[in-house]
């Protein structure tokens, strides 16, 4: 016990000449720091999702609402984030006319929870590359990865021109995520109508009851923005 009184003794805490608001002070930033570091790891996960880097420096907090179409779609996709943050299965659909916002919503996801983006026809084209005889994975291994990812947002659906690869390897996918309960976002031009002809009844089936169809419809941001730069009408 002497000993080990003596050891103490030569062990000097930093904290012992320091005042309660000096502490207070360091213990502040040394959780700033840990924040900052998980920041910067978040950021680093998100440019390695897959997403766009156009929006590399966009977020759920960077999308402007200005209407009610986009008010009710960013209040859906708070919804829906909540949701799977607490464990929940979830679909979300984003449909309607290009240039809306509904990347950036999708992205703005992925950036708050993580996960994996990627267009249909960027899939189709991996899984065709897939079966040649020089290929690193098996369509089997695509569709895996895919299906098991924490969050997958599948964009352009519709977009491509192999559309019968595309409607199997949604369903595939869909399927696959609809067992394992992974939350998905799929997003498309199409009308709800269309949307819904386009990926089939069976897929159809699971995405109504696992989820929610949100339609973005109206003039396109993009084109407008481009306008208000150039001088033209402001938004």
């Amino acid at each position: 016990m002497v000993e080990l009184d003596f050891f103490k003794k030569l062990i000097k805490n930093p904290f012992d000449n320091m005042t309660p608001e000096e502490i207070a002070a360091h213990d502040a930033e040394i959780k700033r720091q840990e924040e900052e570091q998980e920041k910067r790891e978040r950021i680093e996960r998100y440019k390695k999702s897959g997403v766009p880097e156009r929006y590399f420096q966009e977020s759920l907090d960077t999308y402007q609402v200005t209407n009610e179409m986009q008010k009710a779609a960013a209040q859906a996709i708070g919804e829906f984030l909540s949701e799977i943050k607490c464990g929940a299965f979830r679909t979300l659909v984003l449909i309607g006319t290009a240039g809306t916002g509904k990347t950036h919503l999708a992205c703005g996801t992925v950036r708050e929870y993580g996960g994996k983006y990627a267009t249909a026809p960027d899939i189709v084209e991996e899984i065709r590359r897939a079966k040649s005889f020089s290929a690193d994975q098996t369509e089997k291994q695509i569709i895996d990865h895919y299906s098991h990812v924490k969050l997958l947002v599948v964009d352009e659906i519709g977009r491509g021109i192999a559309a019968t690869d595309e409607k199997y390897m949604l369903y595939q996918i869909i399927n696959a995520r609809y067992n394992t309960r992974k939350p998905t976002v799929l997003i498309s031009n199409f009308t709800k109508a269309d949307f819904l002809k386009y990926i089939g009844v069976a897929a159809a089936d699971r995405l109504v009851e696992s989820g929610d169809i949100v339609e973005m419809n109206g003039e396109s941001f993009r084109k407008l923005r481009r306008q208000n730069e150039a001088g033209g009408t402001a938004v």
